[in-house]
């Protein structure tokens, strides 16, 4: 089992070096709502079936994560990305036809029976200007992914603070940005998707810096300031997240 552990993170470090060395111009990220009980069905079958067969199809996973949840089995979700949508989507067909795909998804319906509720997928289009840091590093971390509900018209307003403020806040109190991105879709009030993750030393240091970024004087003011002729977004939705022992992500 060490050895298997020390063999996964070496490929996961590999192909993540890979994918830095790669442009990135399109991501999509997924999330599944995991069915009471079964997550450890969903990870076993991600890391003994889904992951090896998508890695020999060329898809770029840049991270796997999981999050209890507390009327469900929680849940799982995952960032790809790809130079285009239409190649992402060549890719996932071959995967989908591959037989060793098959037959492994096969046998895990047979051990676990129905393992997920529902599945979303955010299209998310690379926003000229976000910044990326995909560096790894042991032991690993926990993370904070947000997706924005933004105000019609106030997408720019709402991401220049972002990236000039709330970022380098977040950084003074021990949250680092990975990145951040517009999904192509709106959601289900017609408003703009800003999704951005966020990486901390474990959940509980996550909490602590977000109640301290709060409470930060240069926060308060520039909330108060961007906000003068009011608010830029209706709602946030946020997923306190450990990566998966086989994410290149950690």
């Amino acid at each position: 089992m060490k050895y298997l552990s020390v063999l996964l993170l070496a490929v996961a470090s590999c192909w993540m070096s890979r994918a830095m060395a790669e442009p990135h111009n399109y991501f999509e990220l997924r999330l599944y709502t995991v069915t009471s009980n079964k997550l450890d069905g969903v990870l076993e079958r991600f890391r003994k079936t889904v992951e090896p067969v998508r890695h020999r199809h060329g898809i770029r996973t840049l991270g796997y994560w999981s999050a209890p949840g507390t009327t469900n089995g929680g849940l799982f979700a995952y960032l790809m990305s790809a130079a285009s949508a239409a190649e992402l989507q060549k890719q996932e067909k071959e995967f989908g036809a591959d037989a060793d795909f098959q037959k492994g998804y096969a046998a895990s319906n047979a051990k676990h029976g129905k393992t997920v509720d529902g599945i979303s997928a955010l299209r998310l289009g690379v926003d000229p200007t976000a910044k990326f840091d995909f560096t790894s590093t042991q032991p690993a971390r926990a993370f904070d992914l947000r997706v924005y509900s933004v105000l019609p018209g106030k997408l720019d307003a709402f991401r220049n603070r972002w990236r000039d403020s709330a970022v380098p806040i977040y950084e003074r109190h021990g949250l680092h940005s990975v990145g951040w991105w517009v999904a192509e879709s709106k959601d289900a009030e017609g408003h703009d998707q800003f999704v951005c993750l966020l990486v901390g030393g474990s959940l509980a240091s996550i909490q602590k810096s977000i109640r301290e970024f709060h409470q930060d004087a240069e926060w308060i003011r520039v909330e108060k300031e961007t906000e003068a002729n009011g608010k830029l977004r209706s709602g946030v939705t946020a997923y306190k997240m450990t990566p998966a022992d086989f994410s290149g992500l950690k």
